[in-house]
């Protein structure tokens, strides 16, 4: 019995010895000991792509505390370079961390149970470089490369589960890494994850982002680069990923001239919030999926054109070495833009007001769709402009547009109103120039161009089925004591000018209604003014077009009216315009009822020096056709009881009186009525005068023939 209780005492003695002696051996070594796996494992799990570093660890399996300082885990870029191109990674990271601390792990769950959980991990100041070898594939799908890498992390372990994770000031640089030039960086981020469980199964769980179950960051700033230089810049970012919201407090966008110019500023942006960010959508199924998308306030500055040529005459398009956008699909619900503001070149010789945008459910499979073809993928776009003021080339007149709008979903575009201002008043206006010059002074109220092409306005081409005009007031002035401008005005008839525009245009039918259009003349005969009023005037023009395609199809441009001059004499008629006819062909066809001669005096006292004392048309019926050099047709007017006086003005007292003589002498070879005989005049154009003085011009000498006046009166 001695012997068997010295022998037992022995034993435990012995044990305790050998625990104390494991233990201060485990001390020593152990360090050691997970060094050497750490390595390993990092080299296993990496198949020898990457290896790792560090200062300094310590651990407490008692109190599951542990702490790594100075860590490095840096890839083998001679290895990356000799493989090929399928078998190269998408991407390569270079990591330096600061320091890493783990609190709470449970060392006997993961002695026993193959499980590591724990309190929290904080990992301080971590350095990444992130390096792009190619651009990401449709093809590859996350859920995959999620499921091998939760395998990875795991190893041998069944569960690793913590309950809070802090990444703090992290800095994050992109670039490719064949040229070495930057893609992205990120500067000061600050992560925050819950609820970190990685296991077997729940990679699956589509309330998680990956490993955690919430998720939240901020991000001082954020550049992303062209050939080095700064084109888009962010400034504090914020992400709350329970509440499903980014925010940016200020984004700046820039574009260059060239490779190797400075920036210029085109967009700036304060307090951007996109709501009902799909993280999960994000990451797993390269969907970008967003509620809404709001904006306060923006900045969009206009470039001059030469800033936006390269060096080869030609803009760049960027190339995507991510290949983001060729990969990632679009669904957002709303994005509302009630602030846009844009500013001219300094130079530009035009103004926008407040620019508003509204634009519901977008759904694109690439975002590279809507880069060329935005309309076929957008239910519905909206967007509003205060007004939008330009002058002209010659800068006689500025244009006025009031209250834009244009809706994608009507297929309609808005003008509350537009304008035509010349720069001064009649008398000024004409003593600007050496020559005879029209003055035009319009307005034009709601105006609506329906059943637009979208995607043909986003290619600068107008095609729509109707343009309605509500109403048009026009004054057009034209002092003809200047001599004429010996310039020719062959070429410039309607159809002509509309083939000329570098707009493509294609509208079906105009609409207009209520205009009225004055037309004055300062005579240089009799030195007063002579005005021609066309009051409630309705307009009906179809097939306003320069595509060459519908040309073809059709080449008729009719222009259908319906007016009553001085507000009393009704006039109806048509003019049709053969387009891409080089002759210039066009036919006129009118009827006018019958009205007192008398009212003639408001145009024929001024602009002929002709006075009606008495007499009735009874109606006038006239058809014209015409080309670039001459205008014949046939001309009847029906009328009774025609007297007419040969008026003069008088030198000193710069009165009208009348020719006693000669007035007597033209009543007596005047027709006095006129009950069906039609007469064909013929006129030749005057090649500085317009196409209405060359239509004009053959209306009077059909009127002069029939009452018998001589020709040389009224030229």
């Amino acid at each position: 019995m001695i012997r068997l209780s010295k022998k037992v005492i022995f034993i435990f003695t012995a044990t305790i010895l050998f625990v104390v002696a494991g233990y201060f051996t485990w001390q020593h070594y152990k360090y050691k000991i997970a060094r050497n796996t750490l390595k390993s494992t990092v080299r296993e799990q990496t198949d020898s792509l990457y290896s790792i570093k560090y200062d300094s660890l310590s651990f407490d399996e008692v109190t599951g505390h542990a702490t790594m300082k100075n860590i490095r885990i840096v890839p083998d870029t001679n290895r990356v370079k000799n493989m090929d191109v399928e078998n190269m990674p998408d991407i390569l990271l270079n990591v330096t961390i600061k320091s890493l601390v783990v609190t709470g792990v449970q060392t006997a769950k993961a002695l026993h149970e193959n499980k590591i959980e724990g309190d929290s991990v904080i990992i301080n100041a971590p350095q990444i470089i992130l390096y792009s070898l190619k651009p990401l594939q449709k093809q590859t799908i996350f859920q995959n490369e999620a499921s091998a890498l939760y395998r990875q992390i795991l190893g041998k372990l069944d569960l690793i589960k913590v309950g809070f994770v802090f990444v703090n000031n992290v800095h994050i640089k992109g670039i490719d890494f064949f040229t070495k030039r930057n893609n992205f960086e990120l500067i000061n981020g600050k992560f925050v994850l819950e609820d970190v469980l990685i296991d077997s199964s729940h990679n699956l769980d589509t309330n998680r982002i990956l490993f955690c179950k919430q998720a939240a960051f901020t991000v001082d700033s954020f550049f992303s680069y062209n050939h080095n230089r700064k084109e888009l810049s962010v400034k504090q970012v914020q992400f709350l990923g329970k509440q499903q919201k980014l925010m940016f407090n200020e984004i700046q966008i820039n574009r260059f001239r060239s490779d190797s110019s400075d920036p210029i500023r085109l967009l700036d942006t304060k307090e951007l919030t996109l709501n009902g960010v799909n993280t999960n959508e994000i990451v797993k199924n390269k969907n970008l999926f967003v509620d809404t998308i709001l904006c306060k306030d923006i900045i969009l500055y206009e470039l001059p054109l030469e800033n936006l040529e390269t060096t080869s005459g030609k803009t760049p398009k960027n190339t995507d070495t991510t290949g983001f956008s060729n990969v990632y699909s679009i669904y957002l619900k709303h994005l509302e833009f009630p602030k846009l503001t844009f500013v001219p070149f300094a130079k530009s010789n035009y103004s926008i007001g407040n620019i508003a945008i509204k634009v519901n459910e977008v759904n694109a499979d690439k975002i590279v769709q809507l880069e060329d073809h935005p309309m076929n993928y957008t239910k519905e776009a909206e967007v509003d402009v205060d007004h939008f003021s330009l002058e002209s080339k010659d800068k006689m007149y500025r244009y006025n547009f009031n209250n834009i709008g244009i809706n994608s979903l009507r297929k309609e575009l808005y003008i509350h109103s537009f304008e035509v201002v010349p720069f001064a008043s009649e008398q000024k206006f004409a003593d600007a120039f050496h020559f005879q010059k029209d003055r035009y002074d319009i307005s034009l109220s709601g105006l609506t161009l329906k059943n637009i092409g979208m995607n043909s306005l986003l290619d600068k081409r107008i095609e729509a089925s109707e343009l309605l005009i509500d109403k048009v007031s026009a004054g057009i002035y034209r002092d003809l004591h200047k001599p004429l401008q010996t310039k020719s005005k062959v070429g410039n008839y309607p159809s002509q000018l509309l083939m000329e525009i570098d707009q493509p245009i294609h509208i079906s039918r105009i609409k207009v209604k209520n205009a009225f259009v004055e037309y004055r003349e300062n005579e240089s005969v009799s030195d007063s003014i002579g005005v021609v009023k066309f009051a409630n005037t309705n307009l009906d023009i179809s097939n306003v077009t320069n595509i060459p395609e519908a040309v073809k199809k059709n080449n008729e441009l009719n222009i259908s009216f319906d007016t009553r001059v001085f507000n009393s004499i009704p006039l109806k008629g048509n003019f049709k315009f053969l387009l891409g006819n080089n002759n210039g062909d066009f036919f006129v066809n009118a009827h006018v009822n019958g009205f007192d001669a008398r009212t003639l005096n408001r145009v024929s006292i001024p602009m002929a020096l002709v006075k009606m004392n008495s007499g009735k048309i009874n109606s006038i019926d006239f058809h014209i056709s015409g080309n670039n050099t001459i205008a014949r047709g046939s001309f009847l007017m029906n009328y009774d009881g025609m007297k007419i006086d040969i008026l003069k003005r008088d030198k000193n007292t710069k009165k009208i009186k009348k020719r006693g003589l000669i007035s007597l002498a033209a009543n007596a070879v005047v027709n006095n009525s006129n009950s069906g005989i039609a007469l064909k005049p013929e006129s030749k154009r005057n090649i500085y005068k317009s196409f209405f003085n060359l239509v004009w011009k053959n209306i009077f000498a059909g009127m002069k023939k029939t009452l018998g006046v001589p020709q040389s009166i009224g030229e």
